[in-house]
């Protein structure tokens, strides 16, 4: 009888619904505007790393040539966000160009609801045309739900 007891009440606990542990609030498809419209997948890899791939799409229309262009890797965040950095494979060690930086940085902010901010900062032209870019403002997919 107590075992019949035992396996009863660990079947109904086994069927109860799963709580979240752990609930990584940054991770996850993020979408938006800027310069182009524009994407944001984070992955959670392990501790403070995500991989990271950022996409931006600017539409041909009559009078403009479109845009578009991508980037992806790892990256170090916080709550606050972080850094992106990637080393750009056309750099040249002595070229003082302002077009020949060595790498592609990108600041990722936060705001505490289900947004963030990306500000392209230098040298991600190689990534992208001349009429876009990944600066503008996400907000989670899964916001509001």
């Amino acid at each position: 009888m107590f075992r019949t007891a035992v396996l009863v009440a660990a079947i109904s606990l086994a069927t109860l619904p799963a709580f979240a542990q752990d609930v990584n609030e940054v991770e996850g498809h993020y979408s938006g505007s800027g310069e182009g419209d524009l994407t944001l997948d984070l992955t959670h890899i392990e501790d403070d790393r995500y991989s990271i791939s950022i996409n931006t799409v600017v539409p041909i229309q009559e009078e403009f040539m479109g845009c578009a262009g991508g980037i992806d890797g790892e990256v170090l965040l916080s709550k606050k966000g972080g850094n992106f950095f990637v080393e750009n494979e056309m750099y040249e060690p002595g070229n003082d160009s302002p077009l020949n930086q060595r790498y592609c940085e990108i600041g990722l902010i936060f705001d505490g609801e289900e947004g963030v901010v990306i500000e392209e900062r230098d040298g991600c032209l190689e990534y992208h045309g001349a009429s876009c870019g990944f600066s503008g403002t996400l907000t989670h997919d899964a916001a509001g739900i």
